[in-house]
């Protein structure tokens, strides 16, 4: 009986673009963290440095991740509040 709700939630287009949003969302963050890695281990190499500059710019990599999460959902929370000042 509570299927009906699961089944229309699938056929929804929007939901396909939300699931889609939200794993952007995931990919960004690690990859994000996986370039300051990079560039930490590369600067430690080069600087003989180990692992300062590795702790360095995963904390900055990891930092910019969350920050384009926090941009992303108040961009989505501002279109939300859009449309449903078209709604009314």
């Amino acid at each position: 009986m509570g299927d009906g709700k699961k089944h229309e939630a699938k056929n929804d287009p929007s939901f396909g673009r939300n699931l889609l949003w939200m794993s952007t969302l995931g990919i960004n963050l690690v990859l994000s963290s996986a370039v300051g890695v990079v560039i930490g281990l590369y600067l430690d190499k080069w600087l003989k440095t180990q692992p300062v500059m590795t702790i360095l710019f995963f904390l900055v990599g990891t930092f910019a991740g969350f920050r384009q999460i926090y941009r992303e959902i108040r961009k989505l929370g501002s279109e939300e509040e859009k449309q449903h000042e078209r709604n009314k």
